[in-house]
């Protein structure tokens, strides 16, 4: 009995793989045309237009598909047997292995979270980003390597936060392959702070009585 042959990819989702294969060739992505990308992936610049409706587009969703990749990387880290360390390295390193392989313009769309990827940025994080930062928060938690009296309210506040504020300075990570030090700094500030010891900032600490 022959073995089922493997489902080839429809024309849509082979323009956008030919599509991240040559912006990825490139420092810039203007300089790829429809026509370029419709001989990689063996169709007629029509269908490019007809499937996408302009090269813009075309960007909109090769963008999507970055997404979406790094969500399932994130998705196979939380939900493994993993240790907690383990979890968050692979999917930060699963992260920037993804975002190597698409061109800086895309990234940096969606670090700006550019006008025309905003809303499906915004849908994305209410139906689907916000769930994995919670399952973080509990395995985070049940491992002992998040404060237990941490809130899901406060957590997510300050995820948004700081998707906000990466977003305000998109600039920074432009040229990120070639700044991968403030990257790594940056990393270590979103999960750890500056501080390097625990202050008392609210005098909320009982104090010994003698």
């Amino acid at each position: 009995m022959k073995a089922p042959r493997a489902e080839k990819p429809d024309k849509r989702q082979r323009i956008i793989d030919a599509a991240v294969e040559l912006f990825r060739k490139t420092h810039d992505v203007r300089k790829v045309t429809i026509e370029d990308i419709a001989g990689a992936a063996r169709v007629s610049p029509t269908t490019v237009y007809n499937q996408f409706g302009n090269r813009d587009a075309l960007v909109i969703e090769v963008s999507k598909s970055l997404i979406y990749a790094i969500l399932e990387n994130a998705r196979t880290f939380l939900r493994s047997d993993l240790p907690f360390p383990a979890k968050l390295t692979g999917m930060i390193s699963g992260k920037l292995e993804l975002a190597a392989n698409f061109n800086s313009e895309v990234v940096t769309r969606l670090i700006t979270q550019d006008a025309k990827i905003a809303p499906f940025l915004e849908q994305v994080y209410g139906t689907e980003v916000n769930g994995l930062w919670l399952e973080m928060l509990e395995d985070g938690k049940r491992q002992g390597y998040i404060e237990e009296s941490l809130s899901p309210e406060a957590f997510l506040a300050y995820m948004d936060v700081m998707r906000i504020g990466f977003s305000a300075k998109g600039d920074l990570f432009k040229d990120w392959q070639n700044r991968m030090d403030l990257v790594e700094e940056l990393t270590r500030l979103f999960f750890f702070g500056f501080l390097k010891k625990d202050v008392d900032l609210f005098g909320k600490k009982e104090t010994k009585r003698y």
